[in-house]
C-alpha cells in the first residue's frame, strides 16, 4: 500500500499513493506552503517523491489525520476499505477514475468518506516529469456517500481549493455513465485501433507513414494497462452498452454510399466537435 500525507499549520492530511497523481499532488501542496509527508510500497517512488520536493516530512502513522487521500489504482482503493480502516483519520477522499464500486465501499465505512476524481490525467504515465500544475483549473468531481458528513465535505472542499481545482459535486452513477463516454470508451477504442494496426501492418512501415491523425487517435493507448483494465472492469456495464451503440453507429456508416448523406453525417459531427474546441481549446492536427 502506498501513501502521501499532508500537514497544514493547523490540521493534518494524508493521502495514499506516490505515483504520478500523488507525487504531483504533494508538489502542488508543498508549493502552496503546506507540509506534506508520504509513504509507498515502492522505495523508488518514495525516493523520487522526496527528490522532486513532494514530501517535507516523514510519514507517521501515529498522526491523527484530518483527511486521507487515496491516490492508488482503483482496485487498491476498493481493497483499502476491507483492510486499512484502522488508520487514524477523520475523513477520506479518493482519486479513482470510477466511482460506484468505490462509493459502495465508502457507504459502510466507519470513517466519513467521499468519492473523488480529478480530471487531469496524463496519457503516458510510465514516464513523466513533474507537472503539479495539472491540478490547476481541473474539474474535481466529488460524490457523496452514506458515510459523508458536513465536516468531511468541508475538509474535501478545502483540499480541492488548496490544489486550485474546480469543485463539482455529482451523483456517483451519473459520474460513471458520463466518464464511460468521455474517458473509458476512448481508452478502449485507442487500444483497439492499435491492436488492429498491429495485425494489419508492419510496425516500421506504419511508423514511416502514420500521420497526426493516427497518433491522436491512439494516444490514450500509452496509458498504463493496469489503469485501463481497472477503469474498464469497474465500469464494464456502461462501457459495454456504449460499445454496442458504437457498433450500431459504425454499421450505419458502413451502409452509406451516397455523397450527400455522408457529407451531412460528417458535417453534423464536425460542427459539434468544433463547438467543443471553441470552449476548451484545440491542439493542432499537424
Amino acid at each position: 500500500m502506498a501513501g502521501l500525507s499532508v500537514q497544514t499549520l493547523w490540521r493534518f492530511y494524508q493521502a495514499e499513493g506516490l505515483g504520478l497523481m500523488g507525487t504531483n499532488l504533494g508538489i502542488k501542496l508543498v508549493n502552496s506552503g503546506i507540509k506534506v509527508s508520504g509513504s509507498d510500497i515502492s522505495e523508488k517512488n518514495v525516493g523520487r517523491a522526496k527528490d522532486l520536493g513532494a514530501l517535507s516530512f516523514d510519514h507517521k502513522e501515529s498522526i491523527d489525520y484530518d483527511l486521507t487521500v487515496l491516490a492508488t489504482p482503483i482496485n487498491e482503493i476498493i481493497n483499502y476499505f476491507d483492510s486499512q480502516l484502522s488508520l487514524k483519520t477523520k475523513s477520506i477522499v479518493d482519486l479513482g477514475g470510477t466511482k460506484e464500486l468505490i462509493c459502495k465501499k465508502m457507504d459502510t465505512s466507519t470513517i466519513p468518506s467521499i468519492g473523488g476524481h480529478p480530471l487531469c490525467g496524463i496519457a503516458d504515465n510510465s514516464k513523466w516529469v513533474p507537472t503539479p500544475e495539472m491540478y490547476e483549473g481541473a474539474p474535481f468531481l466529488l460524490c457523496e456517500t452514506k458515510s459523508t458528513d458536513e465536516q468531511s465535505k468541508a475538509l474535501v472542499s478545502e483540499f480541492v481549493r488548496a490544489i486550485e481545482s474546480k469543485e463539482i459535486w455529482i451523483d456517483q452513477s451519473k459520474h460513471d455513465e458520463l466518464i464511460s463516454l468521455t474517458s473509458h470508451l476512448p481508452h478502449i477504442l485507442s487500444s483497439a485501433l492499435v491492436s488492429l494496426a498491429m495485425k494489419e501492418q508492419d510496425l516500421n512501415e506504419l511508423i514511416n507513414l502514420a500521420s497526426g491523425g493516427f497518433d491522436g487517435a491512439t494516444r490514450l493507448s500509452r496509458t498504463s494497462p493496469n489503469m485501463i483494465s481497472d477503469m474498464y472492469l469497474t465500469n464494464v456495464d456502461n462501457v459495454k452498452d456504449l460499445i454496442d451503440k458504437l457498433i450500431s453507429e459504425l454499421e450505419k456508416i458502413q451502409k452509406i454510399n451516397d455523397e450527400k448523406i455522408m457529407l451531412d453525417y460528417l458535417s453534423d459531427t464536425v460542427d459539434w466537435r468544433r463547438a467543443l474546441a471553441d470552449k476548451f481549446g484545440e491542439r493542432d492536427l499537424t
